[in-house]
């Protein structure tokens, strides 16, 4: 990861200016993105714009916490409790994203939920991180964050289109030159940086880092862009591009690392103390975030499919733990320049909430440092052997830590803890009551 960072853009003042230069844009997508990182909106004519300019746009508060099926929540207070009332759709004043690779050019205003007196509503992860960050700045405090993003592309009508893992390959990278070209392109138009591409060690398994930001929202706001521009692109190049933890059994997970360090005022990063061990500071971060990491597993794998990847021997970690150049570790430090001294958390799968995951490290960055909280030793070779305690080992645990930790219920607001609650609960009641064919396959005539 480079040391660059990207300066924040210059908010836009009316969107109707901004839409003059595109002309050929009739129709808009306005959208918000609900706890499970998925768009959820309204097209509309150009000539509705004004509605959203004017903060007079609306939307049901509950399609913030539908289902991973856009199901309601089954009584939900967000329903029929409130009379499914609406909630203004203000615009995020983030550029919107210029779709130019449809036959019909258009264009997606990102929004966030207020009730009706403005006041922003608590069920929108993005008011939390807006939050944090807000609170960065008033301790003059600069946080530098970079995400590694993998995926899988799967050629349309087949399991896998790939044959072998092919890791670092330049050959599996320009085989897709033209796909990569298009997203690269796409990106550049919409103000999202990339750093690199590489083919990872999955069979169809590719890598795209973004580069360092310092703006908590923007990063988060970039990695829900980028995933729609590469699954938008990729059908036209007749691939589905697959953001699911754990797509196939026996190949790698994909996974979505944060990189995170912290600048003072004197744009000095206070993890580094001139050596490659790291400040005391990086120490009590490490602290936090694994003391905390229990209760936000739910966070960092949101979904049935992700406690598929976080399993020993597999690079992603089901241990907690920390260590310097060590890719077995939940939180790896590392190596490089002192001054670029950082935390890569590597547990998060790429089927996260980014909003609520860089809310979850900052959260737990900030009671470390805050409380000192020591860390245990470092860990040397392969962590899955430690004896350190394990992430939950499956997805209603994870919703149990979540429900009972008194991290999470003094630090999140009380509305998101509900609405998510109520999220994963019905989709893991859903999903774990169904009998699959290899239970049957397995059982029906032994036991």
């Amino acid at each position: 990861m480079c040391n660059g960072r990207q300066k924040k853009k210059i908010k836009f003042m009316k969107l109707a200016n901004f839409f003059e230069n595109y002309p050929e844009i009739k129709t808009l997508n306005v959208v918000l993105t609900d706890l499970n990182g998925v768009f959820r909106g309204k097209n509309i004519p150009v000539a509705q714009l004004s509605k959203v300019e004017k903060g007079n746009f609306r939307m049901p508060i509950s399609v913030l916490n539908l289902d991973i099926w856009g199901n309601d929540i089954e009584r939900s207070e967000w329903v029929f409790a409130t009379g499914d009332a609406d909630g203004k759709c203000l615009w995020t004043n983030r550029k919107p994203l210029i779709i130019n690779w449809n036959k019909t050019k258009s264009a997606i205003i990102p929004v966030s939920m207020y009730l009706e007196n403005k006041s922003p509503f608590l069920g929108d992860p993005r008011h939390l991180l807006l939050q944090l960050e807000n609170k960065l700045t008033d301790k003059k405090l600069k946080p530098i964050v970079g995400i590694e993003l993998e995926f899988y592309l799967i050629k349309i009508k087949s399991k896998n289109y790939f044959a072998e893992s092919n890791m670092y390959s330049i050959s599996e990278v320009d085989k897709n030159f033209e796909l990569f070209d298009e997203i690269s392109k796409a990106c550049e138009e919409n103000d999202i940086k990339i750093e690199s591409t590489i083919s990872e060690s999955g069979a169809g398994q590719f890598e795209i880092v973004l580069l360092h930001n310092d703006s908590l929202v923007t990063i988060a706001e970039n990695v829900i862009f980028l995933k729609y521009i590469i699954r938008s692109l990729s059908l036209r190049f007749g691939y589905n591009a697959c953001f699911m933890s754990k797509p196939f059994g026996d190949l790698p997970g994909s996974g979505l690392h944060v990189h995170y360090s912290i600048l003072n005022e004197k744009n000095e990063n206070i993890f580094d103390n001139g050596t490659s061990e790291g400040s005391k500071n990086l120490k009590y971060a490490i602290g936090g975030l694994i003391g905390t990491m229990p209760e936000v597993t739910l966070i960092m794998a949101p979904h049935l499919n992700s406690y598929r990847r976080i399993v020993s021997e597999t690079h992603a970690p089901n241990i907690i733990s920390w260590g310097y150049e060590n890719r077995t570790v939940a939180l790896r430090v590392p190596g490089g320049e002192n001054k670029s001294r950082r935390i890569e958390h590597r547990v998060a799968g790429s089927d996260v909430n980014p909003y609520l995951l860089m809310a979850s490290i900052i959260l737990g960055v900030e009671k470390g440092i805050d409380e000192k909280i020591v860390p245990p030793k470092a860990e040397e070779g392969n962590a899955y052997n430690s004896e350190n305690d394990s992430l939950p080992a499956s997805w209603q645990a994870s919703i149990n830590e979540f429900k009972r930790g008194k991290f999470i219920n003094s630090t999140f607001p009380k509305e998101l803890i509900e609405m998510y609650l109520d999220c994963k609960s019905q989709e893991c009641q859903k999903l774990t009551s169904k009998v699959t064919d290899s239970e049957i396959n397995a059982y029906l005539n032994t036991v």
